[in-house]
């Protein structure tokens, strides 16, 4: 079972964390989906196949094509994917790579917690990521290694 998703819909961000994964954990195959609808879908039909899944609190609907402008963007996509896995009982580790400190009017920290409350199944921490530091990066491996290895 050494697979990773990934779910992010910002380029850049998900190229970072994929060019990441690859050079610390070279041993696991990394899946990526970059929308709601297709990270749901992934999740409800392959999700105990996964040792882990990284994700981004708030996406696109759907994902970009030539015929799909990717849907509205949806801020709480990520707690509606916990949700739904609470609801289905699959108890892959999730761990949430952001760039937002702040969720409707909860701060990162409290998010944090009421997220560990809802889905202590799941939810085991979260990364704040920065395009500007590299600090994301030693906090992303540590929590890895933690579930992991």
């Amino acid at each position: 079972m050494n697979r990773i998703l990934l779910i992010e819909d910002y380029e850049e961000k998900a190229n970072n964390i994929l060019a990441f994964l690859k050079s610390e954990f070279p041993d696991f195959q990394v899946n990526h989906r970059t929308s709601y609808n297709s990270a749901q879908e992934e999740i409800f039909e392959h999700g105990s196949e996964y040792a882990l899944i990284l994700l981004d609190m708030s996406m696109s609907t759907y994902d970009l094509n030539t015929d799909v402008s990717g849907g509205l963007p949806e801020p709480s996509a990520g707690q509606y994917i916990l949700e739904g896995m609470f609801l289905r009982q699959i108890t892959t580790p999730v761990i949430i790579v952001t760039m937002y400190n702040v969720f409707g009017r909860k701060q990162l920290e409290a998010f944090d917690i009421e997220l560990k409350e809802n889905y202590p199944q799941n939810y085991k921490s979260y990364i704040y990521y920065s395009s500007q530091k590299n600090d994301w990066k030693n906090e992303l491996k540590k929590q890895i290694q933690k579930i992991i290895l």
